[in-house]
């Protein structure tokens, strides 16, 4: 599998993107987390109202405690505290759902401020990456065969490349393959490999490299 050009600039240019694509992901990520962390520090006062309500829960279960075993009115007099240490603790379970909830929009915020850059980022960049690793991978294979394959790159090249470069060779060239002449077909099998950043076969017959763009 190819994975990068032969040709120097294009490789470094490949490099480039690949790198620049990582960062970008790591940007992304990073951005998520931050975005997570600040949405968490939401949290905060429903910790500080469980912590209130728990330790409130425990003075008015200890005081209804105590006070329940006064004589006589002992009983009476506990309910009150009772009822409250009751109402505290349904205070802090309160505020624990508080937090749960905010927990749970922080990731959910977090995970779409990562997201959603990192799939555009993808959608625009892996398709043509992954193209190029394909058709290069392809055309190396042919590459390999010698100048004999030379025949279905320059059929590609006459049905795909753009007139303005199939015009640089000169009618001739075309003219040459028509009539089987190994130099014009290598000619515009190499217009395909330029394209792609791959060096040709070497060959006595192999005419000096279309420039690539």
């Amino acid at each position: 599998m190819r994975l990068y050009a032969d040709l120097p600039t294009r490789r470094f240019g490949q490099l480039l993107g690949d790198v620049a694509v990582l960062v970008l992901v790591y940007l992304a990520v990073r951005l998520g987390i931050a975005a997570r962390d600040k949405v968490a520090a939401l949290a905060g006062p429903g910790r500080n109202a469980e912590d209130a309500a728990r330790r409130l829960q425990g003075q008015l279960h200890g005081a209804a405690g105590d006070i329940d075993n006064a004589p006589v009115v002992g009983g009476a007099l506990a309910k009150p505290f009772q009822a409250l240490s009751g109402a505290s603790r349904d205070l802090a379970s309160e505020a624990q759902a508080y937090q749960d909830a905010v927990a749970h929009l922080a990731l959910f915020t977090g995970v779409l401020v990562a997201a959603v850059p990192v799939l555009l980022l993808l959608v625009v960049w892996l398709p043509k990456r992954v193209g190029w690793v394909v058709e290069a991978s392809a055309a190396q294979r042919l590459v390999r065969g010698g100048p004999a394959a030379a025949d279905l790159l320059a059929v590609r090249a006459l049905a795909r490349q753009p007139l303005r470069r199939l015009a640089g060779l000169g009618p001739e060239v075309v003219a040459g393959w028509q009539a089987g002449d190994p130099a014009a077909t290598e000619a515009l099998a190499r217009l395909e490999l330029d394209e792609l950043g791959l060096r040709p076969w070497a060959g006595p017959s192999a005419p000096a490299a279309v420039e690539g763009r």
